[in-house]
């Protein structure tokens, strides 16, 4: 697809990289933005929890390693409660001034770590998300792939609370990205394992392909 095509066809988009700890959702979010920006595609990236005052002061909670006590309840409420408030704060100003928008991290993390791997269960955590937010779902979802030996050679220093649990905890966590990403059209998997650059390319690919001539008749949907 030609550059003018796929700056046009994503005007307005809402996309989310996510994955596994250490997936290298945060470097591929800055590389994809800067790679918009040099296209001449107007884009804000925003991470979550986080990227609000409230949402800031959610995300250390959540990762602070003092709160081993947390339970998954709680996790999945605060997640949900900060998602709010970055979408009500952050994102809908951005997406009505029809800039695109990448995300590190959205509903997809909860679905896999408290629902999934957290034993909350799947439906739970969707329909909370349906009565909690306007956009539950994004345009587009890329989840970044990685096993458990390359997450464990990737994580360095003092792991955060989440990244501390259980080895098999981080093993449910990798099955319920790739068991929700097998049950919706809008999400693709990219083998996150290759270096950084091949994996930058193979997002931009699945980008491209996606947001075809197509798709982009299709109307936005409504913020």
């Amino acid at each position: 697809m030609e550059n003018d095509d796929l700056k046009e066809n994503l005007i307005g988009r809402f996309l989310v990289l996510d994955g596994p700890d250490g997936c290298g959702k945060t470097i591929q979010a800055e590389l994809l933005s800067k790679r918009f920006a040099n296209m001449g595609i107007p884009t804000q990236t925003f991470r979550d929890p986080g990227d609000t005052i409230i949402g800031e002061k959610i995300r250390k909670l959540l990762l602070s390693p003092e709160h081993i006590a947390m339970s998954t309840r709680t996790e999945l409420l605060l997640y949900m409660a900060a998602r709010a408030q970055l979408w009500h704060e952050r994102i809908v100003p951005v997406l009505r001034e029809r800039r695109c928008v990448i995300l590190d991290r959205w509903l997809s993390s909860t679905v896999a770590y408290q629902g999934y791997a957290g034993g909350f269960g799947v439906e739970g955590v969707i329909k909370l998300a349906m009565d909690s937010l306007d956009r539950p779902w994004p345009d587009l979802t890329i989840i970044l792939d990685i096993d458990l030996r390359t997450m464990s050679k990737r994580l360095s220093g003092r792991p955060d609370r989440m990244e501390a649990k259980p080895r098999d905890y981080h093993k449910k966590v990798r099955e319920g990205f790739l068991k929700l990403a097998e049950q919706r059209e809008d999400f693709f998997v990219v083998d996150a394992r290759r270096d950084i650059n091949q994996v930058h390319e193979k997002v931009l690919e699945v980008i491209e392909n996606f947001f075809s001539p197509h798709v982009s008749q299709m109307s936005l949907k409504e913020i």
